[in-house]
């Protein structure tokens, strides 16, 4: 099982306690009709630790109702990846079930890849898969201003009917603050 989990992207995951709310969220989002689940805030408030335990959790139940788990039911990427691996993966990145990208930034990409990762947005956006994003940035101000590949990024992952929009302010640097706000 430990060599899957390392092929989806999710080995090494942390076994700590996450804040319940988004934990909640996502077990939420999976069970909705939503296309795209953002859990944004701050550094350190365990957005990627808590997708990462949910999504290795799935995969283990997975592996146990069917005797397998493959690319095309569970994929984890980082962000910062993507690019690299755009031609060998652009498939499982298209066809995956429960995609989740870590740690979205809507710069510092060529043009190109904009429009790659729009059309993989658009196209999941009309499928019926589900896609999981973390981020450090609010996207809403991304929906002003000028037309361009990462405003159409934003409003397909801002769609109030297909978009589930989690903001995460607990972290693990300043445990005594603690609130999870869903917009």
């Amino acid at each position: 099982m430990e060599e899957i989990l390392l092929e989806l992207g999710l080995g090494n995951v942390p076994e700590i306690k996450v804040p319940d709310q988004l934990m909640l969220a996502i077990e939420e989002f999976e069970l909705s009709h939503e296309r795209f689940l953002v859990l944004w805030g701050p550094p350190g408030t365990y957005k990627t630790t808590a997708v990462k335990q949910y999504l290795k959790a799935l995969a283990q139940k997975m592996y146990a109702q069917k005797g397998k788990v493959r690319w095309y039911d569970i994929t984890f990427v980082r962000f910062v990846d993507m690019h690299k691996l755009w031609k060998m993966e652009e498939e499982v990145f298209q066809r995956t079930q429960i995609l989740a990208i870590d740690d979205l930034v809507l710069s510092g990409f060529p043009d190109s890849f904009w429009v790659e990762f729009f059309s993989l947005i658009d196209y999941r956006y009309t499928q019926p898969c589900k896609t999981i994003i973390t981020t450090n940035h609010d996207l809403k101000p991304f929906l002003q201003g000028e037309v361009s590949f990462q405003q159409r990024i934003a409003s397909r992952l801002c769609d109030e009917n297909l978009s589930r929009l989690v903001f995460s302010k607990v972290s693990y640097r300043t445990p005594n603050k603690d609130s999870v706000k869903r917009w």
